[in-house]
């Protein structure tokens, strides 16, 4: 019975936002509210789904042994989703998907100098590699590189547990991302097969890149930014298309599988059964397990009444320079003073175990305010004057998806650091490599559209 309750608790958290993002989401599939169903189904419903079954996967029973435990972490959760849901509601405005699609196909019909933009995008990713493996102390003729670079995620580790994960180095993969979103766009809005080519080059390069970095959650940005960019030009999805993106899905699965076995060092089943397990097994997406915990473990005088918030604020200075620099994520704070686990790296506090560390209960609030932002930033991003004077629709997938997926299994101020450099390199190669309009743009006709949201 106890099961059951919190799987309707899963099941609500997932519906709401599905059934609001499909009514009021500016874009179809990958609206923020989409993607917070999405992360839902596999952080919460998926998992206590499996835990019902196989309650040995769960990653909160090697903490929690209250029986109510994982009740209130999901009681939590849910609050907390229908909170952001709200919130998102409240700040709707009334918007044509029409024209926000028509504006970001003119923009992407005039990506200029495509030959050029491949040149960059392979520079920065090779120089970045070189100068990660010269970081890590590994040759790229090692036949153990990969191996190396995902068994080992942090160098330099300091008596907290605290190493350098090379992340300042790694914003410059931000030009690789930025050039596949800007061909993919220009590849579907003029149907040029030589474009298309050049795009599916630099998503293999981005696999690769993903390969060195050790990180499988690459893999569902890359697939992601594909995603996103079909859905904001408006491309409808066929039977024709989905076998080709099915094909591409099992391959970022098994790459990701193999990425976990180099990790653990060890070889474990079938690529389907490792995926499941690391998805149910891990503390990735809207986690219940991160809920869980929090609710168990924070005690009164260990919360942090909104401190992680301002992190960012000394993450700019690079480890190099500050070996004791504190982590800027909150998962390390969690793991060592909270879980008193002090072996190194972090546990995944996710956005909600955030707002639970930091107000207790009245966390479920910064869920208002997220959903209020959420809906704000895709308002702006995807708007007919953004597109045609700054090509904002180019941020949609590269900078606001990751805001949403860091604020919803990650931690806020990881992620505020490494976006405000990428933005720079983003708005560069919009400068550089896309024509854009310095014209006031009419309020379109209310009648213009029939697929106005509000």
């Amino acid at each position: 019975m106890e099961n059951l309750l919190i799987i309707a608790l899963g099941v609500l958290a997932c519906w709401v936002p599905l059934v609001l993002g499909q009514r009021h989401g500016i874009i179809r599939l990958v609206s923020p509210m989409h993607l917070v169903a999405y992360f839902c189904f596999f952080g919460f419903l998926l998992k206590v789904s499996t835990y019902a079954i196989f309650p040995q996967f769960a990653f909160f029973r090697r903490f929690v042994e209250n029986s109510w435990g994982d009740q209130l972490g999901a009681l939590y959760l849910t609050l907390f989703v229908l909170m952001l849901c709200a919130g998102y509601r409240v700040a709707c405005a009334r918007t044509s998907r029409a024209d926000a699609a028509a504006a970001a196909r003119i923009m992407a019909g005039h990506i200029q100098g495509t030959g050029w933009l491949v040149a960059v995008a392979v520079g920065f990713a090779a120089g970045t590699i070189a100068v990660i493996l010269q970081a890590r102390g590994v040759s790229a003729l090692d036949p153990g590189v990969v191996t190396a670079l995902n068994s080992d995620k942090q160098i330099n580790v300091n008596a907290n547990g605290v190493g350098a994960t090379l992340a300042g180095i790694k914003t410059f993969f931000i030009v690789p991302k930025c050039a596949f979103v800007m061909l993919l766009a220009h590849a579907i809005v003029t149907g040029s097969r030589w474009i298309a080519a050049l795009a599916l080059c630099l998503g293999g390069l981005l696999v690769f890149i993903a390969l060195l970095s050790g990180d499988r959650f690459e893999l569902v940005e890359l697939m992601i930014f594909a995603l996103a960019t079909a859905m904001i030009l408006g491309m409808r999805l066929s039977a024709r298309r989905l076998v080709p993106a099915g094909v591409a899905l099992l391959c970022l699965g098994a790459v990701s599988g193999y990425m976990t076995q180099l990790r653990l060092g060890v070889e474990i089943g079938s690529t389907s059964g490792l995926l499941l397990r690391q998805i149910v097994g891990s503390t990735y997406f809207l986690d219940i397990n991160a809920a869980v915990m929090v609710t168990d473990r924070v005690e009164t005088g260990q919360m942090l009444l909104g401190q992680s918030y301002g992190w960012w604020s000394f993450g700019w200075v690079p480890r190099a320079i500050w070996i004791d620099k504190p982590a800027i994520d909150l998962g390390a704070f969690f793991k060592r003073e909270v879980m008193q686990v002090y072996t190194g790296g972090a546990h995944n506090v996710t956005g909600p175990g955030e707002a639970y560390i930091n107000f207790g209960w009245a966390g479920v609030c910064v869920g208002f305010i997220l959903g209020w932002v959420y809906r704000k930033g895709e308002e702006f991003l995807l708007s007919p004057l953004a597109a045609f004077r700054q090509g904002a629709f180019v941020f949609y997938p590269l900078v606001f998806y990751p805001f949403v997926q860091a604020t919803l299994q990650s931690s806020f101020s990881a992620f505020i650091v490494g976006a405000a450099a990428q933005s720079v390199l983003i708005i560069a190669m919009i400068r550089i490599f896309m024509v854009r309009y310095a014209l006031w743009i009419p309020p379109f006709h209310q009648n213009r559209s029939r697929l106005y949201v509000a």
